[in-house]
């Protein structure tokens, strides 16, 4: 049975980064411009979790998070898990615990962005009801700013 997902304590911040980094560059590295790639360095994972602590869940004992999700507003914002728990169903449970967290803010749908090229994520999110929006031109956040590239937009009504 997978726990349920869990606020972040000071524990979780390093190896946090090390897991978002690690799942960003196994997922996207391969499909995104070098100049975005060359920005993601742990630095840049370190850097941007201070800001995303309130609006963040994981699962996984402190100190060892499995996973992390992430909402803001109604964005299912960042959704990473270790390559050791995927497919244990950790995923599924933090992006429950993200549209529900949307959901309880007041928002009858929810959207992220994905990589089109990210067959895997895509087919997953499709899975769990999400539907393909089209494409958008997203501005990602770095720790030295933005960066603008075209994304898949998928969205899911909500429970109201």
């Amino acid at each position: 049975m997978i726990p349920g997902p869990r606020p972040v304590v000071d524990a979780d911040l390093a190896p946090l980064a090390r897991l978002w980094h690690d799942g960003w560059h196994r997922a996207h590295a391969a499909h995104v411009p070098p100049a975005l790639t060359a920005l993601r360095t742990i630095g840049d994972f370190t850097a941007r979790l201070p800001g995303l602590r309130d609006a963040l869940r994981v699962i996984g004992p402190p100190g060892a998070p499995q996973g992390l999700c992430a909402v803001r507003g109604d964005e299912l914002y960042q959704l990473y898990v270790a390559q050791a728990a995927q497919g244990s169903g950790v995923a599924g449970a933090l992006l429950q615990d993200g549209a529900a967290r949307i959901a309880a803010a007041g928002h009858r749908a929810a959207w992220l962005i994905v990589v089109p090229e990210n067959a895997r994520a895509v087919a997953f999110y499709t899975r769990q009801g999400w539907r393909d929006a089209g494409m958008t031109d997203a501005v990602l956040d770095t720790a030295h700013g933005t960066f603008a590239l075209p994304l898949l937009k998928m969205t899911k009504g909500l429970a109201g």
